[in-house]
C-alpha cells in the first residue's frame, strides 16, 4: 500500500496544478481579454458571405472564384496552425497573441484595399494573410484557457471564448447588410468598418501581454517556454489513437458548419426568395443560438462529463438538418436553431477533449494539428461546394454535407469505443480538483505512452 501511495504521489507531482494558485479575478480578467482576441476576426470572417451577391456583382466573379476566398483561408490556416502550435508550446501565449492578431488585422486590411480598388487577386492575398492569423488566434485562445483553467472549469472557459467569437459573427450578420444600405451601397465602407474591429482585437492582445506577464512574474503560471523542452516529432507520434479520431471528427463536423455558413445567405435568397438583409438575419440564427447555449453546455460538461455522448448526439442532429435544408422548402429558422445547439454542444465537448488526451506541454501542438486537419477538410470542401454550385444545385451540396456528417457519426462511435477501453475517461472525467484525479490523468497518459511505462 505504501509503495502504491508513493507512486501516486510521484505521478501527481508530474501534473502541475499551477492554476489553483491563480486568483479568480486574475483568471477571469485573462479570460475576458482572451475572448476578445478572436472577436474582430470572426466578425469579418463571414463578411464576404453576408454581402456575397453584391461582392460577386461588383467584381464579376463566379461561384468557384468566390469559394476561393474561403479556400485560401483554410489552406493557409492549415499550414500556419502547425507552426503556431509549436511556437506557442515553445514561447509564450502573450507574444503569440499579438503576432497572430496582427496578421489577421493586416490580412483584413489588404482584403479591404482589394475591395476598394476592385482587384480580386489582392482580395485573395488578403484572405491568405488573414488565414495565417485567425486560426492561430484560436489555437492561442485554447492554450490560454488550458493554462489558467486546466484544474477548474475548462469547458466553461472554452465556451466563453467561443461565445464572444459567435457574438462577433452575429454582429456581422445583423449589422453588415444595414450598414451597406446606410452607407449608400458602399462595399468598401462596410469592409473598412470590419477592419476597425480587428484593430480592437490587436489592442486586447497588447493588454493581455502585460497581464499575462504579470501573472508569470508573480509565480501564478508557468509559460510553456519555461515548463517544457522543445517539442519533437516523436512527441506527436506518441499522441493516443483517440486524439487522431477526434481530429477526423473535428474536420468532418466543421465542414458542415463553415461550408454551409459561407453559402447560407445566398441559399436562403434562392430557395425562399428572401431579400439580402432578411437572409443575413436568418443566417445569424446558428450563431445567435450558440451565444446562450455554449456557456450552458460548457457548465454541464464541466460538472457531469459525458463529453463523447454529447458529441455523438450533436453530430447526429446534423444529418436531419442537412436533409431538411437540401430536400425541402420548409421554414429554415427551426432547423438553423437546431444547428446552433448542435454547434454549441460540439464546441463544449470536442475541444476540451483534445486538450485532455495529451500532455500539458504539448497542448498547443495538439490544438494546432487538430485545427490543421480541420482546415484541410474545410479547404477542399469549399472547392467541392463551389464546383457543385456551378455544375448542379444546392441539393447536391447538402447531399455532400450529409455524407460528411455521417462520417462524423461513425468516427464518434469509434471514439466511444476507444474511450471505453481507456476507462471511459472522457465521459466520466470532471475538472481536476484534487490529487487523486490528477493521478488518474497521469496514469492514462502513461498507459498510452509505452516509453513512459518503462520509466
Amino acid at each position: 500500500m505504501s509503495s502504491r501511495s508513493g507512486d501516486e504521489d510521484e505521478a501527481a507531482k508530474s501534473v502541475k496544478p499551477t492554476q489553483q494558485a491563480v486568483p479568480k479575478a486574475m483568471r477571469y480578467s485573462v479570460l475576458g481579454l482572451s475572448c476578445l482576441l478572436a472577436f474582430g476576426g470572426y466578425l469579418v470572417f463571414d463578411l464576404c458571405a453576408t454581402l456575397e451577391t453584391q461582392l460577386m456583382e461588383a467584381l464579376d466573379i463566379s461561384n468557384t472564384q468566390y469559394s476561393l476566398l474561403y479556400t485560401v483561408y483554410a489552406w493557409t490556416n492549415c499550414a500556419m496552425v502547425l507552426f503556431a502550435g509549436a511556437l506557442i508550446d515553445n514561447t509564450a501565449n502573450r507574444l503569440c497573441a499579438i503576432i497572430f492578431c496582427g496578421l489577421a488585422c493586416l490580412g483584413q486590411t489588404v482584403l479591404t484595399v482589394g475591395v476598394q480598388i476592385e482587384l480580386f487577386w489582392l482580395m485573395v492575398l488578403g484572405r491568405t494573410v488573414f488565414g495565417m492569423g485567425l486560426g492561430s488566434v484560436t489555437v492561442c485562445q485554447n492554450t490560454i484557457s488550458n493554462t489558467y483553467f486546466r484544474n477548474v472549469d475548462l469547458s466553461t472557459a472554452f465556451a466563453a471564448t467561443l461565445t464572444v467569437s459567435r457574438i462577433g459573427s452575429v454582429t456581422n450578420f445583423l449589422l453588415s447588410p444595414y450598414l451597406y444600405e446606410w452607407w449608400g451601397s458602399s462595399l468598401p465602407a462596410v469592409f473598412w468598418w470590419g477592419t476597425g474591429m480587428t484593430v480592437l482585437s490587436v489592442l486586447a492582445a497588447v493588454i493581455l501581454y502585460f497581464v499575462d506577464s504579470k501573472a508569470e512574474k508573480s509565480g501564478m503560471i508557468v509559460s510553456a517556454m519555461r515548463r517544457s523542452r522543445k517539442i519533437q516529432w516523436r512527441d506527436i507520434l506518441k499522441f493516443p489513437p483517440i486524439y487522431w479520431v477526434l481530429c477526423i471528427i473535428c474536420s468532418a463536423y466543421y465542414i458542415n458548419i463553415f461550408c454551409m455558413m459561407a453559402i447560407l445567405p445566398d441559399f436562403l435568397q434562392e430557395r425562399n426568395g428572401y431579400s439580402s438583409t432578411t437572409a443575413s438575419m436568418i443566417s445569424s440564427c446558428v450563431y445567435f443560438m450558440a451565444i446562450p447555449c455554449v456557456p450552458i453546455f460548457g457548465r454541464l460538461i464541466d460538472n457531469l462529463g459525458f463529453r463523447l455522448h454529447g458529441l455523438l448526439i450533436a453530430i447526429c442532429f446534423m444529418i436531419p438538418f442537412d436533409l431538411a435544408m437540401g430536400l425541402t422548402t420548409w421554414n429554415a429558422i427551426p432547423f438553423l436553431l437546431l444547428c446552433g445547439a448542435s454547434y454549441s454542444l460540439v464546441a463544449s465537448s470536442l475541444w476540451p477533449s483534445v486538450c485532455m488526451v495529451v500532455k500539458d506541454e504539448t497542448v498547443g501542438t495538439a490544438n494546432g494539428i487538430c485545427t490543421s486537419i480541420q482546415m484541410i477538410g474545410i479547404g477542399c470542401s469549399n472547392l467541392i461546394v463551389g464546383a457543385l454550385r456551378d455544375a448542379y444545385t444546392y441539393r447536391e451540396v447538402f447531399a455532400y454535407l450529409t455524407a460528411c456528417a455521417s462520417l462524423g457519426v461513425v468516427m464518434t462511435i469509434v471514439a466511444q469505443i476507444l474511450d471505453y477501453r481507456r476507462g471511459a475517461f472522457l465521459n466520466t472525467f470532471v475538472p481536476l480538483k484534487n490529487t487523486a484525479q490528477a493521478t488518474e490523468k497521469t496514469k492514462l497518459l502513461k498507459d498510452d505512452n509505452p516509453d513512459a511505462k518503462k520509466q
